[in-house]
């Protein structure tokens, strides 16, 4: 007999959610800029939908920290200061410190793989040119830690702030030119340092990686008071 599991019909994606994922990529791609206005009749224009899902969509986008919206002002990208980079930057270092530990231990080979794919798709776009491309090959090559560790509270955790370190990113990119002109040579450091299973000498690479999204953004977003590194 055939199990009801496999007699249930798979929903569609409502036009709500499609918005979001489109709309999420824009804002990670940098399509659109840290701060910048939202129109929601731009929007609905855009996608060809009413102003409905636009909304439901901006509201879930909002719940994970990629848009504000201001009362009487409309909707605006998300607009980091340096110590809301260096609160992500201590985030970040903690659960994937911890993701590359849980990865190397389960799942050395896939992790490996993952990583080699990734760098290879950077040095791609690196020669293309392509800052976008490149973000997203970077973005692939943290995630591939948290995909392969093996616990999904880690996993789900990194999400929360993932969407926010992918637009800086992004952002960041396009302020300094050329794709990871500074963080490419980091990035085969440490894939040679998984290969290698290396933890400590990870751990030393991964802290001055992280903590370098701080000291670009110096130059790049508002000062703030809270920030405390120097």
């Amino acid at each position: 007999m055939v199990g009801t599991r496999q007699l249930r019909i798979k929903q569609p994606q409502s036009i709500a959610q499609m918005v979001v994922e489109r709309l999420r990529e824009a804002i990670i791609d940098g399509h659109f800029g840290l701060g910048e206005n939202i129109s929601e009749d731009k929007l609905a224009e855009t996608f060809g939908v009413s102003r409905t899902p636009i909304r439901d969509a901006l509201l879930q986008l909002q719940q994970s920290g990629l848009v504000i919206v201001r009362p009487k002002r409309g909707t605006f990208v998300f607009s980091p200061t340096l110590a809301d980079v260096e609160i992500l930057c201590e985030y970040r270092l903690m659960l994937e410190m911890q993701a590359l530990r849980l990865s190397m231990t389960r799942n050395h080979g896939d992790l490996t793989d993952a990583i080699q794919s990734a760098v290879t798709a950077m040095t791609a776009a690196l020669e293309a040119s392509d800052q976008f491309a490149y973000a997203r090959a970077d973005a692939a090559f943290h995630r591939a830690f948290f995909d392969l560790c093996g616990n999904r509270l880690i996993r789900d955790a990194y999400t929360v702030a993932e969407g926010q370190l992918g637009a800086i990113r992004s952002s960041l990119s396009v302020a300094y030119g050329q794709p990871g002109d500074q963080s490419y040579a980091e990035h085969k450091q440490i894939a040679e340092l998984i290969a290698a299973k290396d933890i400590d000498a990870l751990a030393a690479v991964m802290d001055e990686h992280v903590w370098r999204t701080l000291r670009v953004a110096r130059d790049a977003l508002p000062e703030d008071a809270g920030s405390r590194r120097p």
